[in-house]
């Protein structure tokens, strides 16, 4: 998962948006008039985000995926408070497997910032496991927050973070001043770095 940190500030065309238009509710999120706002907002978030899905880490262009909500804008979890809040945001890919599709209005026990990755790791195999120090108690959230995203549901995903995986470690092995420079352009690079180092 991304360590996210949103810009300062967040998107002068968000907060210009918010300010023109009182009394905005949900239903205007999905809006043609602020579908130039969302694409702004997705840009600056592909940015922040290093280039990734903020939950699955694979490579995202500006203009793909989503503008996720990571406390939900609508549901039994809803937080509709925060549907115009860039501190809210997220860019997700599009997989119904996965991701924001698979979390869909669900509240994640572990969200996406500064030290989320701290209770899992990487299988040899692909597969994101919560560390074998952790109890019982502390596996809960971690299981959770995975399942919740599907983030070993994906045959495909679990194969690439596996072929990454073995990249890392054998530039790791080989030439290890080069580590750090491999995953500043990694996918998986958050999963990878504290996995591998």
């Amino acid at each position: 998962m991304v360590e996210l940190q949103h810009r300062v500030g967040g998107v002068s065309a968000l907060t210009g948006f918010v300010t023109s238009h009182p009394g905005l509710t949900v239903k205007d999120f999905d809006s043609q008039m602020f579908k130039p706002v969302k694409d702004a907002v997705k840009a600056a978030l592909n940015q922040d985000q290093g280039g990734l899905c903020v939950y699955c880490e694979r490579s995202l262009k500006p203009d793909e995926g989503q503008v996720e909500h990571i406390k939900p804008k609508a549901g039994n979890n809803a937080h509709p408070h925060l549907c115009f809040v860039y501190d809210n945001y997220a860019q997700s890919c599009i997989n119904n497997q996965t991701c924001g599709q698979k979390k869909k209005n669900g509240l994640l026990p572990i969200e996406p910032g500064p030290g989320c990755n701290q209770f899992w790791t990487l299988s040899t195999d692909g597969f994101i496991e919560p560390l074998v120090t952790l109890t019982r108690n502390q596996k809960h959230p971690v299981v959770q927050t995975r399942d919740m995203l599907g983030l070993n549901k994906d045959a495909s995903l679990v194969r690439d973070r596996e072929k990454w995986l073995k990249q890392a470690n054998q530039i790791a092995q080989n030439s290890p001043a080069d580590l750090a420079a491999f995953l500043d352009q990694a996918p998986f690079r958050y999963l990878l770095a504290d996995t591998v180092l």
